[in-house]
């Protein structure tokens, strides 16, 4: 029976095996689909998102940059993200990888060219890192001019002369391979064909797809099919990766949610009135002159007010006006402003779209000009250090920052020193002085969590081994109260239950663990011709 059940299993594991192994290829699908599929794929034109060229989306993002509550939320994002040195305002520093500070020669050598060029580059890398951060998520990329001479890098320059708008970049599968740019916003001026030695992109990650018109709709542009990145055409890059995106329909809500508003207070602030005057009996051309001395009279009370706004005689007299009348003729009764306000304005719809557009940037809008509501800031902590939508976005652009920088150390240290290094695989590390982001505070929290646990597990311990339990004992309460896995309460329960007398002896008995003789274990050689140990270096 036991052999007809393996036999049994064997036949159904093979068959199995067989299944997977004979898996159908894409070429197999029917090719009536081939008709119907294009009809599926893709999504429909909407009328909020329709098709935009280029210059349409930026001239939309710069003007939504010039609400000095988006200027303000992308800024407090960049500080967030790198942060910066109390006493220098440093907000990013080189130094040597951990690959390199091993003992050996070459990493030696390594590390002392990384010290050595950071003190060149430092300085160059945070006159430019905000002004990049900022652009690149107003626009989705960012750009600076790259000055070269025989030591490598030069200068980085970053002015409205790199703005996002006039540079266009190209790739091929993804991989910028040069630039063109436009010397001022003036159609009539050349274009400048630069490559990625002269130009450094920093490029966020494309999240939101942006509905735009390429430029070139008579190129073949199919990328997905092909294998090499080298056969690939080579096209415009796409707009995107902006934080401004998800945040154009409510931005443009309240901006006619607060223009509505400011008209209707500044018509409420115009008081008019409406007159009757009794001309019963009056002849006609006495009408015509009473109506125009009466107007004529209004005006200049109008002008006294004027006069008195601007400091004139008006404030130190009484102006008297005179109106004749004849018994109950030209009796003038005012009626009143039909357009009286009776109910006060509701700001209520202009603030639902104000925290729409805090809540797409991921800020409170306690930090953006509304600290009345709530307290937050780099001063007292609050949302900045605590929000998860802070950091994920700090995580995005120190990335796109850090890829940008490598590509320029990686061009600078080719030219100085003529080697050259795959991605991950630099001598370099790009590190940020940011304790006052919620990435270091959240990282900090969970280191200060988790030695309170040890600390707190500790004196349990110490708690139990007074006591002289039973390993059995000892493991049920390191299980069902302590929340600890059978693997790992078991050898705790047993070097309490055993082990720990050895721990607490005097000096001078032995050690189950450790001898007087024991010397450190070191694995790396002080021979400098000995690199076994040091990595890839």
């Amino acid at each position: 029976m036991n052999f007809g059940k393996t036999l049994a299993n064997l036949l159904i594991a093979n068959r199995e095996n067989a299944y997977r192994e004979s898996l159908p290829a894409i070429q197999d699908v029917d090719n009536r689909y081939d008709l119907l599929t294009p009809f599926e794929l893709g999504t429909f034109t909407q009328k909020d998102k329709a098709l935009r060229t280029r210059k349409q989306i930026y001239t939309k993002w710069q003007l939504m940059q010039t609400d000095p509550q988006i200027a303000e939320a992308l800024s407090l994002h960049v500080t967030a993200a790198l942060g910066g040195h109390e006493t220098t305002g440093d907000m990013i520093f080189i130094t040597p990888s951990q690959k390199v500070r091993g003992k050996g020669s070459r990493t030696k050598d390594l590390r002392e060219k990384v010290e050595r060029e950071a003190k060149r580059l430092t300085p160059i890398l945070n006159r430019n890192a905000y002004s990049l951060c900022r652009q690149a998520i107003g626009y989705g990329d960012s750009y600076a001019r790259i000055y070269l001479d025989k030591k490598g890098v030069a200068d980085l320059v970053n002015t409205d002369f790199t703005a996002p708008p006039l540079i266009l970049p190209f790739e091929q599968g993804g991989r910028t391979i040069g630039f063109f740019a436009l010397d001022g916003e003036k159609l009539a001026q050349p274009i400048a064909k630069l490559d990625i030695t002269q130009i450094l992109r920093m490029k966020m990650a494309r999240i939101e797809y942006v509905p735009q018109v390429n430029l070139l709709d008579w190129q073949d542009e199919r990328q997905i099919g092909y294998d090499v990145r080298l056969d690939m055409p080579i096209v415009p890059s796409l707009v995107g990766g902006s934080f401004l995106y998800p945040v154009e329909s409510a931005w443009d809500d309240a901006m006619k949610s607060l223009t509505g508003l400011n008209n209707q207070q500044i018509a409420d602030s115009v008081k008019q009135a409406f007159l009757t005057i009794n001309m019963e009996g009056m002849p006609p051309n006495q009408r015509e002159k009473y109506k125009d001395g009466l107007i004529k009279t209004l005006q200049n009370y109008r002008n006294q007010i004027q006069e008195a706004f601007n400091g004139g005689e008006a404030l130190y007299g009484t102006k008297y006006h005179i109106l004749p009348t004849w018994g109950d003729k030209q009796t003038i009764q005012p009626i009143g402003d039909l357009a009286q306000r009776t109910a006060p304005l509701s700001s209520e719809t202009l603030m639902i779209n104000l925290r729409r557009i805090s809540g797409g940037l991921g800020l409170d809008l306690s930090l953006i000009g509304w600290a009345d509501m709530l307290a937050g800031g780099l001063g007292d902590g609050a949302s900045f250090h605590t929000s998860a939508q802070i950091m994920r976005r700090s995580m995005l652009i120190r990335q796109a920052l850090i890829d940008a920088f490598n590509q320029l150390m990686s061009l600078h240290w080719g030219i100085k020193y003529n080697e050259y290094f795959y991605d991950g695989d630099y001598p370099w590390q790009f590190d940020f002085y940011s304790d006052q982001s919620a990435a270091a505070t959240e990282a900090l929290n969970n280191k200060q969590t988790r030695m309170n646990t040890v600390a707190l597990m500790a004196q349990s311990l110490s708690a139990l081994r007074e006591v002289g339990l039973k390993k059995q004992s000892v493991m049920a309460i390191l299980e069902g109260i302590g929340g600890l896995d059978p693997d790992q309460a078991e050898p705790i329960a047993l070097e309490l239950t055993q082990g720990g007398q050895e721990i607490g002896m005097e000096n001078g008995q032995n050690n189950a663990m450790h001898t007087p003789n024991d010397e450190p274990i070191d694995d790396m050689s002080d021979d400098d011709t000995d690199d076994e140990n040091d990595g890839e270096y």
